[in-house]
């Protein structure tokens, strides 16, 4: 779909607009909140050790051969399935979308910029420009996106140029074209441009749940996957209000990871939770985290893994790297090594009613290395089929309310996932 002029496209979604329910009127505390007011919702990292990375073990464990008998991906070619790619939305730099009904939604640019669009395509001018205050280095920027389940708010998760990550509140009450800056809802510092996580999404209690990966460095150097004191190398679960202050705490539920922990952490032990869903069937939520040289790791989690260890960086996937698996660390559930043009998983959603039976109840996921689409069975002899479907740079996927499957591609925009006409 082409982007189409401002005049036309405003009238459409201001009219969807206004059916969507008021709320009170949002404090006044956003991005232009006081820093008193900032340092309630700011996670700051301590002093940063003197050592120089390249010094540490966890660098030169970083730079070991793989050890023989990781799993390998062998997926089963499926190249008579009558499924095609065709483009949804063309923006080149999309990283995430999310749909507020069957045909209205949001997409983000890795730069800052959302747009709405519709079933004509995109609006011409951006809904909420972020732009002057987002960083692209390495695996910053826009990079995740999420509605809240009564649909009054959009939520981004960024990194700002100052290197923290940024989760923001948007009223959908105002209406469009400009949704403005945004209520903070949470900042995390981080100390580095890699392993940021970035995805965010709401259970079925309406709780919100974001990643934040392990902050950077070779082999997690400050320990962050394995300390329960930061947000950095977890899965945080919160209750969110953009109408009062502060506007997040810890979920009701959260586990108790006794003195001295963040009561926000809902899971920890991981590197770089990029991309993260929820089946809608069992509510099951199917993280998958970016391993450091060998392996790529899929953890499905259900309410009774609430406290778990994914294990970084104490073992990659299941592989001993500075420690070794033990049990009090939960083993993935599916992974597999670096090699034959992989290394990157992303995630993906379970499909169900998709627009093939080959895909239904399997978990659809892509590497950004290999670029093919997969489909996981995942029980006691896990099985993976490889369409014949072929991304550029994918990043996300996303689900539409009719059951419809979007791949999301960072060089030229929003594909849908279809049968072949």
């Amino acid at each position: 779909m082409a982007r189409l002029s401002t005049t036309p496209r405003f009238l459409i979604i201001a009219a969807l607009a206004v059916s969507v329910i008021a709320l009170l009127q949002v404090p006044g505390r956003g991005t232009g909140s006081s820093s008193g007011d900032r340092d309630e919702i700011r996670w700051q990292a301590p002093t940063k050790s003197s050592i120089p990375f390249e010094e540490t073990r966890e660098f030169a464990l970083s730079n070991e051969p793989c050890p023989a008998g990781l799993p390998l991906l062998e997926p089963k070619q499926v190249n008579s399935v009558d499924l095609e790619l065709s483009l949804f939305l063309d923006l080149p730099g999309a990283i995430a979308l999310v749909f507020l009904d069957a045909e209205n939604g949001f997409v983000a640019e890795r730069n800052g910029l959302v747009y709405a669009f519709d079933s004509a395509g995109v609006l011409a001018e951006p809904v909420i420009n972020m732009a002057s205050d987002t960083s692209n280095e390495m695996d910053q920027g826009l990079l995740g996106l999420a509605i809240s389940p009564d649909k009054n708010w959009l939520y981004l998760n960024r990194t700002d140029l100052r290197g923290s990550s940024v989760v923001t509140a948007h009223s959908l009450q105002s209406g469009m074209p400009n949704l403005g800056a945004g209520v903070e809802i949470i900042v995390v510092d981080q100390p580095s441009a890699m392993h940021n996580g970035g995805d965010l999404a709401f259970d079925s209690e309406g709780r919100l749940l974001l990643s934040f990966g392990d902050g950077g460095g070779l082999g997690d150097p400050n320990g962050h996957g394995q300390d329960l004191s930061t947000p950095l190398g977890a899965v945080l679960r919160l209750d969110v209000n953009p109408n009062q202050w502060p506007p997040h705490k810890p979920a009701i539920g959260n586990p108790d990871h006794g003195p001295g922990s963040d009561p926000r952490i809902w899971v920890s032990g991981v590197r770089n939770p990029f991309r993260f869903s929820f089946d809608e069937t069992t509510g099951d939520l199917w993280l998958t985290d970016l391993g450091q040289q060998c392996v790529e790791e899929l953890n499905v989690l259900t309410s009774a893994d609430a406290g778990a260890n994914l294990g970084w960086n104490l073992v990659e996937g299941s592989r001993p790297f500075l420690g070794q698996d033990n049990s009090s660390l939960r083993s993935p559930d599916f992974e597999y090594r670096h090699g034959r043009g992989r290394c990157a998983i992303i995630g993906g959603f379970v499909v169900h009613g998709g627009p093939h039976p080959i895909l239904e109840d399997r978990y659809l996921f892509t590497d950004m290395c290999g670029a093919q689409l997969m489909a996981l069975r995942l029980d006691e002899d896990p099985s993976v089929l490889a369409l014949p479907l072929h991304a550029s740079h994918p990043v996300a996927f996303a689900a539409g309310h009719a059951q419809d499957l979007y791949l999301i591609d960072l060089a030229s925009g929003v594909w849908q996932i279809s049968l072949k006409e």
